[in-house]
């Protein structure tokens, strides 16, 4: 009987194993990295005398948790990976297993299944928590040290803003946008018809998102034929919310990937940019193949009668890896930030290409 056909006796026993190595190693790198991070803190915090003593660093440290999990997790799941086929390599486990006639494939399958599965539930469980706990996280970082709202300007000439709603289309630009206060300065708003006919003109002071639609205060408008009308305060309708324009400059990290591919579908009707959220979306739909890459490169570079007995190389070579993966992903993520890439080709590339490198290693170690 194959024990090995999923959810089997040896699938799960393999399986466990695998999880609590990797459990471990995440576990080990995300406390090393909060505890420098949070040293940091409060040295940054002891310098800042007036509000040192109403914050609570740990409590930072926690909400900043899902976000060092993010940033350690394929060094984390590299590393377990290591240490667990390791000491499948000690304990003969694995030379025993193939030694039934087994591929290699077959060997590796709970090993493989488990790593997809620490990639889906970190999307599904992990980064909705922390999309959650990062806006707070920036929110008392902001706070403590004195930064100001967050200003959006999409280009050298000030913003360009597209608004759709019911009646029509508003083309706004503006010298800057608030995205505290949804308010935009001195704007000219441009409106169209349903038909794509150009209406009125008008200029403003200022003009704030309301839920009852743009507050426009010290209005002017020109009609068709250029006459001149002053209005004062005026309310024009929005396909918008306040709450759009807040987002729309905040980190990719602080909005759930549940929502992203309607927020960036929102940010795309309104001529924001959306290079970083489409980035950083597909990196996260890819993020359960590159676990599935590095769990088979590291295989390919522990299971092997070279390496055992020899932890100095297993630890060289899970370095060189991690340095070899991470840098390529640093290499994509600016090509596709500067638009030289496509984003979903600069995200999707370094999964893509452990991956294939994982298979053919591994499929000539089957060979062999």
């Amino acid at each position: 009987m194959n024990r090995f056909v999923l959810f089997g006796i040896l699938f799960r026993y393999f399986g466990a194993r695998y999880l609590t190595w990797v459990a471990i190693a995440i576990a080990a790198l995300t406390a090393i990295v909060s505890l420098i991070q949070t040293i940091e803190l409060m040295r940054r915090v002891s310098t800042q005398q007036d509000e040192a003593s109403d914050v609570s660093v740990i409590a930072m440290a926690f909400l900043n948790l899902p976000s060092v999990i993010e940033l350690v997790l394929p060094f984390g799941l590299l590393a377990g990976s290591m240490m667990c086929f390791d000491a499948w390599n000690r304990s003969n486990e694995f030379v025993v297993t193939r030694g039934f006639g087994r591929s290699i494939w077959s060997v590796l399958s709970p090993a493989i299944c488990a790593a997809a599965l620490v990639g889906i539930a970190f999307i599904s469980i992990i980064n909705p928590i922390g999309s959650v706990t990062s806006r707070q996280y920036e929110s008392m970082m902001n706070s403590i040290f004195g930064e100001g709202p967050q200003r959006l300007s999409v280009s050298a000439d000030g913003l360009w803003l597209r608004d759709d709603h019911d009646d029509g289309r508003f083309i706004i630009h503006g010298d800057t946008l608030d995205v505290e206060t949804a308010n935009i300065m001195n704007p000219i708003i441009y409106a169209f018809s349903g038909e794509g006919d150009l209406g009125q003109r008008t200029k403003a002071s200022m003009m704030r998102l309301t839920e009852a639609g743009w507050m426009l205060e010290d209005a002017v408008q020109w009609d068709t034929e250029g006459k001149r009308q002053e209005v004062g305060t005026l309310l024009l309708p929005t396909g918008l919310a306040a709450l759009d324009l807040e987002q729309s400059s905040a980190p990719p990290n602080s909005i759930a990937i549940f929502s992203l591919p309607a927020f960036i579908s929102l940010l795309e009707s309104a001529g924001l940019p959306t290079v970083d959220h489409r980035l950083y979306l597909h990196k996260l739909l890819s993020l359960p193949f590159l676990m599935v890459g590095l769990a088979m490169l590291g295989a390919r570079f522990t299971l092997t009668n070279m390496t055992r007995g020899r932890r100095v190389h297993l630890f060289t070579r899970g370095a060189v890896i991690s340095v070899i993966v991470f840098l390529f992903g640093q290499l994509m993520y600016v090509l596709g930030m500067s638009m030289r890439l496509p984003p979903v080709l600069a995200a999707w590339a370094p999964a893509a290409m452990v991956i294939l490198a994982g298979a053919i290693l591994l499929a000539r170690l089957d060979e062999a």
